[in-house]
């Protein structure tokens, strides 16, 4: 039987206030929870419809407002440069940088849900900007690891101003790192390469440098904690589930590694199908928090601008009146005669929604059947304790007690 997960409390009051109050309702803090999924999909689609990027610095601290630069000028150009990068020569190169990852951890008691993190995080690193200098490297790398600590952390202790000075700090060298990378590309004195920084160069004349270094670590920002998160609870259910991974195993083993690079889900689909639920039952982050940009009138909607509205990919996975045995693990639900089904599509939306939906899902999901491929035949995890591993939902669902040592099969 599955063990039920820790939820802190809101967690616990949202999920019955949902089921209670049929998923659109008011919460204390004066935010409306939209946890029904054609809602939350229709809410999303109108507030962000015509989402522009912030004002330049310049143009703020004149008082003025500057040309409007629309944000799908900017997901258009790094949706393009994305499937250069989601191609067989970049799958590989992301699958080369992960295994180096796990390589320089073999042997030694980890923390698995901190260090999935970390091997995650700095093997898409290169995909969203390449090349970097030793030391602008380490400050975008000690960015990452203050925002993936704050993101793992199990309860709230408080932070000094200290350390919110500290922080502060911390970004802003990490934004200058981009801010010199961006510059110095845009006039030839360092390299165009092939990464996510690239098309945002071509975009300065119309960005302007400040909204330019904004589009990079907003997606830097991204890379630091759900794709981690969802492989530590892949790698959670696959030290589990017994069967699933003989499941897996037998159709990864026959596989070199280098046949997912071209086409990843259908060359292991029941592998796919695995991801596909851990992303279902395990999706990060629990909740999301939107600001209203513009009013919004659907039928139980009534929001203005200034208001702001919470979501949840977590709870509407969840959710019995969409799926059926919600909180079962079963990725044989996504088979199409499968008798779990069908599965709602309105309701499985682990990269978010339209139009800010998470433009690296196809990367993401790839990079999780990698994961399943080196973890399955090339490397093995030996869990410390496995009886006092359990789940944990906090701001992402993560293993807590999740300690362990991988070692070469």
């Amino acid at each position: 039987m599955d063990r039920a997960p820790e939820e802190v409390e809101f967690v616990t009051e949202m999920r019955a206030r949902s089921l209670a109050e049929g998923g659109v309702f008011w919460t204390p803090e004066g935010e409306l929870a939209v946890f029904d999924p054609e809602i939350a999909q229709k809410v999303n689609a109108i507030n962000f419809g015509d989402l522009t990027l912030p004002d330049k610095l310049a143009d703020v601290v004149r008082g003025r407002k500057g040309p409007p630069v629309s944000w799908k000028q900017v997901r258009s150009a790094l949706i393009t440069q994305l499937r250069r990068l989601s191609d067989a020569e970049g799958v590989g190169q992301l699958a080369e940088r992960m295994s180096g990852l796990i390589e320089e951890r073999l042997g030694r008691l980890l923390d698995m849900t901190w260090a999935t993190q970390q091997v995650c995080t700095r093997a898409l690193l290169p995909t969203v900007v390449d090349g970097l200098p030793p030391a602008d490297r380490a400050h975008i790398l000690r960015d990452q690891d203050f925002k993936l600590a704050r993101l793992v952390r199990t309860q709230s202790d408080g932070e000094s101003i200290w350390k919110e000075i500290r922080s502060i700090w911390i970004q802003i060298r990490a934004g200058n790192a981009v801010r010199r990378e961006l510059r110095d590309r845009a006039r030839g004195h360092r390299p165009r390469r092939l990464d996510l920084t690239d098309p945002i160069v071509d975009l300065l004349p119309e960005l302007g440098v400040d909204r330019a270094v904004d589009a990079v670590t907003t997606v830097l920002t991204a890379i630091a904690g759900p794709p981690g998160a969802a492989a530590a609870s892949l790698l959670y259910e696959l030290t589990r589930r017994s069967d699933w991974a003989a499941r897996l195993t037998a159709e990864l083993a026959p596989l070199p590694l280098e046949r997912l690079y071209g086409s990843p889900t259908q060359s292991a689909p029941e592998t796919h199908r695995f991801v596909k639920e851990v992303l279902r039952i395990w999706s990060p982050p629990v909740f999301m928090t939107r600001p209203v940009r513009t009013g919004i009138r659907l039928d139980n909607v009534n929001l203005e601008p200034g208001q702001r509205y919470l979501l949840s990919t977590y709870l509407i996975h969840h959710d019995p009146r969409h799926w059926k045995d919600p909180d079962v693990f079963d990725p044989d639900r996504w088979l199409l005669d499968e008798e779990h089904g069908p599965c709602p599509r309105a309701s499985y939306v682990p990269f978010g929604w339209a139009p800010k939906a998470c433009i690296g899902a196809s990367l993401g999901t790839t990079q999780l059947i990698l994961l399943c491929h080196l973890m399955l035949t090339r490397y093995r995890l030996e869990v410390e304790e496995p009886e006092s591993v359990r789940m944990m939902l906090a701001a992402v669902p993560m293993p807590v007690g999740f300690r362990g040592r991988i070692v070469r099969r």
